[in-house]
């Protein structure tokens, strides 16, 4: 199986590095623009140990599987040269509404999606720290899986990346949008690891926005494979010394994934009659924070 992937960010370099390691055939798809950064390499440390430089293509032909491991708000940009390529997809961003937009254009049955409680970050000179193991959860968009994505799956399985595979998608990415809705912006507005919103008016506020984010979930008949709360502090215990994504995002004066996350749940919420006052705050406060930085 030949597996390309779109987007080395944090994450990515993660799943690129391991991917390679379990003996798989992997390639970086980018445009001229990344194409330089991309040839010195990647360089990850800390749970994965990798530094090598990987095939590059700037389109995935000849790959069975794209990953898409781009920033939720970056897809829009790309959908044209995804319907140009034609391959399948996997969604590994944050957030809700990259499956649902990647059917309409592709097909549900050229879809898949990704979740993950990994913990990942990038440096100041440019490598990837993965600071945190986490479960991984792969779905096919039709439901029940192929037998290319359970192929796929293999591969996550033999570069360590242990995933299972569900036929509810759905309930998966709700689950993972809940929790990082409890804990990426707490995290991110405080300016503190993910270990810190284990106590104190951080874990009040961050299981507040878990519980508003079930409470949307289940007006809205989406069946959660989880606790949402019990799998946050799951993973804030796993990931304790690792700085969210949106953290890292707000420290570099970058766009954060808040949208697609909490604008989701609060949008989501007010169509559905549920209340979600603090999601609300925490999404004011990201925004004001994103304008001025």
């Amino acid at each position: 199986m030949r597996i390309a992937l779109l987007g080395t960010g944090a994450l990515g370099s993660v799943l690129a590095a391991r991917l390679v390691q379990g003996g798989n055939d992997v390639v970086l798809v980018a445009d001229e623009s990344r194409t330089e950064k991309l040839q010195r390499g990647l360089q990850v440390n800390g749970l994965t140990e990798f530094s090598g430089i990987l095939p590059l293509q700037t389109t995935p032909d000849g790959c069975d599987w794209l990953l898409l491991c781009t920033k939720a708000w970056q897809l829009e940009p790309i959908l044209p040269r995804l319907e140009e390529w034609n391959v399948a997809v996997v969604a590994c961003q944050n957030g809700l509404g990259t499956v649902d937009t990647l059917v309409k254009l592709l097909g549900a049955k050229n879809v898949a999606g990704f979740v993950t409680g990994h913990g990942a970050a990038q440096q100041a000179d440019g490598s990837v720290l993965h600071a945190g193991e986490g479960y991984a959860v792969i779905g096919a968009a039709t439901g029940a899986p192929t037998t290319s994505l359970r192929q796929l799956r293999n591969a996550f399985d033999a570069g360590r990346i242990d995933t299972a595979l569900t036929s509810y998608l759905q309930g998966e990415l709700w689950l993972k949008a809940i929790v990082n809705n409890g804990i990426n912006p707490v995290a991110a507005l405080a300016g503190v690891p993910n270990g810190a919103l284990r106590e104190g008016v951080l874990r009040n506020q961050a299981q507040a926005a878990c519980h508003e984010g079930a409470a949307v979930a289940t007006v809205l008949k989406i069946t959660l494979p989880s606790n949402p709360w019990q799998r946050a502090l799951e993973i804030m215990e796993r990931t304790a010394e690792n700085h969210c994504s949106m953290l890292q995002d707000l420290e570099a004066g970058r766009r954060t994934e808040i949208e697609a996350i909490t604008g989701v749940i609060v949008t989501s919420g007010h169509e559905a009659g549920v209340a979600t006052p603090v999601s609300k705050a925490l999404l004011r406060a990201v925004r004001k924070r994103e304008t001025s930085s």
